[in-house]
């Protein structure tokens, strides 16, 4: 009995520490990417509602990037990951390979700070959507000590492989140039 006591006082304990999940996607209705250019960078952007905006930025002598980027300050990033989970029509397992992201600092005093992955693993996302499927960022983030929450914002592939082929045409017709990058 003592044994059942202090099992229930322990679950009553860990279920009190506030622990979240917030999720983030594109209803399939609203599922848009506009692509942006100039003569040395490329910029296939799509908006996610409550949340911010997912981006690949292709600029001259660089490698591609893949990024999403919070509309306002969100409390420490403890550990961040990307995986690519099938569509939310699809009903099959997630593959949960998991790629490389980095915390970018802000380009513009405007701007808040971005997870992004380059080269080999943004590419990968690329071929991810134009099979169908969602590349997830998963991250934690720290409120307190005791306040933790796991973020999950999936990119929607609807509508990609339209814009997907104006990006590949930006990306063939780029100035490739030794020049300072254009900010988008």
């Amino acid at each position: 009995m003592k044994r059942n006591i202090t099992l229930i006082s322990l679950c009553l304990i860990l279920s009190s520490l506030n622990s979240y999940a917030d999720y983030y996607d594109v209803p399939m209705l609203e599922a848009s990417w506009v692509l942006s250019k100039t003569k040395s960078a490329c910029l296939l952007t799509q908006e996610i509602p409550r949340y911010g905006k997912a981006e690949f930025v292709h600029q001259s002598g660089s490698s591609l990037r893949f990024s999403i980027q919070e509309y306002r300050v969100r409390p420490t990033i403890i550990k961040a990951n990307l995986a690519v989970a099938p569509a939310q029509w699809m009903h099959h397992e997630a593959s949960f390979d998991q790629h490389l992201v980095y915390l970018d600092p802000p380009e513009k005093i405007k701007d808040f700070s971005r997870l992004s992955a380059y080269g080999d693993a943004a590419e990968l996302m690329m071929d991810a959507l134009l099979q169908g499927h969602s590349p997830t960022f998963i991250y934690l983030s720290a409120i307190s000590d005791l306040d933790m929450r796991e973020i999950r914002v999936a990119v929607s592939p609807i509508k990609f492989g339209i814009a997907y082929d104006e990006f590949l045409n930006c990306r063939k017709n780029m100035v490739h140039s030794r020049s300072t990058p254009e900010n988008f």
